[in-house]
């Protein structure tokens, strides 16, 4: 079976389906962190169970699909590693244990596909590192296995079954947080599977809001 067909802008050009994906990603993870640590109540309970789990699955396809078409895909790992080191100190002080944020388990995936892609023997040596401590990372081992799986969708279109089905359920267990992870994936082939206009995001926004936004709920956790 042929490779499932994401449409996307001239040659040299990012996907056009990327700056969407990207904005509901970012806009999902910060309500449901917002209503995590900042807000407290039966509304943002509410959120985090829905609009806050269509996060996950799109941040792990776009680590995917840009692990497996970056120019320097190790440079692309380097570049996640850095964000979660950036990023685990206010995510480690707000959830009050030693737990890895998920841009460390992200990052093994991206230095996988490197070596898989070059035969980076630096890219395998840190990938397995990185993959060996995701137990001890936000979301575990699945959220590794979920990046892996959606690069399978990339090359065959019935692996989508993986994240759109077994992965809910084997992280969230039978659960409206299950659904909501569903419905996410379901909205997320839609959105690159579908010709857009073309929009663009600021770069620095794509690529360091998560460590600034976790800056950002621990500073206002502390003054509250």
């Amino acid at each position: 079976m042929t490779a499932i067909a994401l449409p996307t802008s001239p040659t040299r050009s990012l996907p056009t389906w990327l700056p969407l994906v990207q904005g509901l990603a970012i806009a999902s993870m910060a309500l449901d962190h917002v209503s995590l640590w900042l807000v407290s109540g039966d509304t943002p309970s509410i959120l985090r169970v829905t609009l806050g789990r269509l996060a996950l699955p799109m941040f792990c396809f776009m680590v995917a699909w840009h692990a497996l078409h970056s120019t320097h895909a190790r440079r692309y790992a380097d570049r996640i590693l850095l964000i979660a080191l950036a990023a685990q100190l206010p995510f480690m002080a707000l959830h009050g244990q030693p737990l890895g944020n998920i841009c460390f388990t992200l990052a093994a995936a991206a230095y996988l596909a490197a070596y898989h892609r070059h035969r980076d023997p630096v890219a395998l040596v840190v990938g397995v590192l990185l993959a060996g401590f995701t137990w001890l990372n936000e979301y575990g081992p699945l959220a590794l296995f979920l990046v892996l799986a959606f690069m399978g969708a990339i090359r065959w279109p019935l692996a989508w079954l993986v994240p759109l089905i077994w992965w809910p359920l084997a992280q969230y267990g039978l659960s409206v947080s299950a659904l909501s992870a569903a419905l996410g994936v379901l909205l997320l082939l839609a959105l690159v599977t579908t010709r857009l206009p073309p929009m663009r995001l600021p770069r620095a926004l794509t690529r360091w809001f998560y460590p600034l936004h976790l800056w950002g709920i621990y500073i206002a956790r502390g003054l509250s």
